[in-house]
């Protein structure tokens, strides 16, 4: 097997995914891919994600299904999976990581050795904002104070991680945080927090409801991805980073302008590609953008339609001469298991190809907790829909039929 920590020793190995311009390359030429997510790819490949009883039965059958979910991917040339990286709620974190830290690292290095072998890449989202406060009984914000248990925690595993594979051309690029912009200027008092399920049964970190302090504004955020950021590339000067961000709200602005004493008001056009554009500032290499849609709804900012609020974001990035990542791409009303050809997915990456957009990924690959909305349980369930991913790939990715 080859491992991590060999890979590591060395220079880089081919396969590292590079920025040029608004486009990827790699090993010099251009790179573009269609990938899936798989959330809770690495939790229930190690046994620990949280619903594994109601969903699977057993951690056996969990993992085997994980392993299928990777050798499907393959099956249907999907380029790579993005998921989420962290040991999960606080209690798988004590149930693994906390536990038995060399058999967690061990079997992610088992998962990525699985994926190298059938050719899928992956985008590892760090948890970096959402994650460890839970874990240490802190507001959110304690992420920005170098004395609290939060960034010791945060910044640990960061460094665990990216020290491990950032040599690892499995890794098609690091991500900080899933959609922690939607947190932006969003007062939390007083809102719930997650249940106590999610915690160790000993454990004095849970509370029932959010503070004020636990509120992030517009600047927090920035400084956080750019301090994040600046670690990971001194860690890894090969591998890509983006934000894993969704976007800004439609009312961004105002929310900004009157926070904590939120006063309703939808962003103009104009406000709305700008937040977006400052809101993922550098040193982060990709701007991630979530995109959900039909082809009957029409939003709030400028009644644009999805397809043309998609198309509007990323000539905007372009302009602005940044690379895309669609991190979640997803149909709704209906979805995609009423509609299994994917018929607005399929329009969404027509538009995507157009308009050169580099990675983009399904939402979701193999993940029963979604079945009744977006769950791909199957590839074979929907042809139409990876035929076109695996066109996409076989052009753009370097994947051979």
């Amino acid at each position: 097997m080859l491992s991590a920590t060999l890979l590591s020793q060395g220079a880089p190995a081919d396969g590292i995914v590079r920025a040029s311009g608004v486009q990827l390359t790699c090993e010099g030429r251009p790179y573009r891919a269609i990938g899936v997510n798989v959330p809770h790819l690495s939790q229930a490949y190690m046994g620990t994600w949280h619903h594994w009883q109601s969903i699977y039965g057993s951690r056996e059958a969990m993992r085997a299904a994980i392993e299928e979910a990777v050798a499907d991917a393959a099956r249907h040339q999907v380029a790579f999976i993005r998921f989420f990286a962290s040991p999960g709620y606080p209690k798988g974190t004590a149930e693994l990581y906390g536990q038995d830290r060399e058999s967690y690292w061990q079997q992610m290095d088992e998962l990525f050795t699985l994926c190298r072998q059938h050719r899928v890449k992956l985008v590892p989202s760090l948890g970096t904002v959402f994650k460890w406060h839970l874990d240490c009984g802190e507001p959110r914000t304690a992420v920005l104070d170098p004395q609290s248990r939060t960034y010791a925690a945060t910044y640990g595993y960061v460094r665990e991680i990216v020290t491990r594979y950032r040599d690892d051309p499995t890794v098609l690029m690091w991500e900080l945080e899933n959609e922690a912009f939607l947190a932006a200027d969003v007062d939390q008092r007083d809102r719930p927090a997650p249940g106590r399920g999610i915690y160790p049964a000993d454990s004095h970190a849970y509370r029932a409801a959010y503070a004020h302090e636990d509120s992030l504004r517009f600047e927090m955020l920035l400084q956080h991805y750019r301090n994040v950021t600046a670690l990971i590339k001194k860690l890894d000067p090969h591998h890509l980073v983006t934000s894993g961000d969704a976007g800004v709200r439609e009312e961004s602005m105002s929310r900004r302008e009157t926070f904590p004493d939120f006063q309703w008001r939808t962003d103009s056009l104009r406000e709305h590609l700008s937040n977006l554009l400052q809101s993922q500032p550098a040193p982060l290499d990709v701007m991630s953008l979530h995109a959900y849609g039909n082809f009957s709804h029409r939003g709030n900012v400028a009644g644009l339609s999805a397809l043309a609020m998609l198309a509007a974001q990323v000539r905007a990035i372009h302009a602005a001469g940044r690379p895309v990542f669609i991190g979640e791409l997803g149909q709704i009303d209906p979805n995609l298991r009423e509609d299994p050809a994917g018929t607005w997915t399929r329009a969404a990456l027509d538009l995507l190809d157009e308009e050169g957009v580099a990675v983009a990924a399904l939402w979701v690959w193999h993940f029963p907790w979604h079945n009744q909305h977006h769950n791909i349980a199957d590839g074979a369930r929907h042809p139409q829909l990876l035929q076109r991913v695996a066109e996409f790939n076989r052009v753009h990715a370097q994947l051979d039929p």
